[in-house]
């Protein structure tokens, strides 16, 4: 097996966007991609291998870490911005969303334990288990598995499909970065239950409705200073 770096990874992937190369399955790789879906037009793909180009040339924002380490913080990441998200989204409905196991004391504690002290790869969320052992329901605290949401999403696209079909990828496509017609016979073959990978499609779906708020949400209008704005 031969290792890469990071940056190494980033022009590989540009290579093979550039190529149309598939990957290979079970290859343990920095980035698991995904094969590009058919209604991606060639300047989607190409502003990829830009980005990904661009990050191979950049410095490395975290040097001298390992790839476990790499991949921890990249996942944190993530998680991190959908927390962000989700607690926006409950904010607009007026509920107040914490996330204490994102709580930058909680994520600090858990890097700086020794490797050989944390708990085994085996076992199922075993520190919320001991800290709330006296507030779960039995049946959680007995679980050894994370449940599957696929029936939520594809139930999502099944319930918004009009909508979907009337105006999904409107933005995208303006812009040149999707086929609108084979994008929206995706989303009807994917709200019927056809088993597909949904991460494209919703993503997708997030920049569309992303770029059409930003299109018509009026400018903000400032009538006072924003506390501790300076001049």
């Amino acid at each position: 097996m031969t290792a890469t770096t990071r940056e190494g990874a980033s022009a590989a992937l540009a290579i093979e966007l550039t190529r149309g190369v598939r990957p290979t399955r079970g290859d343990v790789r920095w980035f698991s991609t995904l094969p590009v879906p058919a209604w991606a037009d060639s300047s989607a793909v190409r502003l990829l291998v830009e980005a990904a180009e661009d990050y191979a040339a950049a410095p490395d924002p975290l040097p001298g870490l390992d790839a476990s380490v790499r991949i921890l913080v990249d996942e944190i990441r993530e998680v991190a911005r959908t927390a962000v998200a989700d607690a926006e989204l409950a904010d607009a409905c007026g509920i107040d969303l914490h996330n204490p196991f994102l709580d930058a004391s909680v994520i600090d504690a858990v890097l700086r334990t020794p490797v050989g002290l944390r708990p085994p790869l085996y076992a199922y969320k075993p520190v919320l288990k001991r800290a709330f052992a006296d507030l779960l329901p039995a049946e959680l605290v007995a679980r050894t598995t994370k449940g599957a949401f696929d029936a939520d999403h594809y139930g999502g696209l099944r319930a918004a499909l009009p909508q979907l079909l009337d105006t999904g990828g409107m933005n995208l496509a303006a812009l040149g970065l999707i086929d609108a017609k084979r994008f929206r016979e995706q989303i009807r073959h994917a709200a019927a239950g056809v088993p597909m990978p949904l991460a494209h499609i919703e993503q997708a779906l997030a920049a569309d409705a992303w770029l059409h708020t930003i299109t018509h949400t009026p400018d903000p209008v400032w009538v006072a200073l924003a506390p501790g704005k300076v001049e």
